[in-house]
């Protein structure tokens, strides 16, 4: 299950309203937020070592960037450019029959 925006931001709530000062030093539980996170949302099915490892994703991700989203170009690049739906488009125009096994071969998708 992956965890919406929305999710990702209760979970930063929670974990920095569930902190405790002590001797100076800030102290943070994640069970706790755990707990919190479960109540806010009881019909989410999940474990917590995937719970544990999104808190510390965003955690780091709000650090880095003041923000909980993906970092600009962290995902897979498109693959579809005008110049690939414009060669696709050729083909088929060309050969109205080809097979889409065979369109992947010529156009190397």
């Amino acid at each position: 299950m992956a965890f919406t925006e929305d999710q990702k931001k209760f979970m930063l709530e929670a974990y920095f309203r569930n902190g405790t000062k002590n001797d100076g030093v800030w102290q943070y539980s994640i069970g706790a937020c755990y707990e919190e996170f479960r109540e806010e949302f009881p019909q989410e099915v999940f474990d917590y070592e995937k719970f544990r490892q999104t808190l510390h994703r965003c955690l780091n991700n709000w650090q880095e960037a003041g923000s909980i989203g993906r970092k600009k170009g962290s995902g897979r690049p498109k693959l579809r450019t005008p110049e690939v739906v414009e060669n696709v488009q050729n083909i088929i125009g060309a050969a109205s029959r080809t097979s889409i096994r065979q369109l992947a071969q010529q156009t190397g998708l």
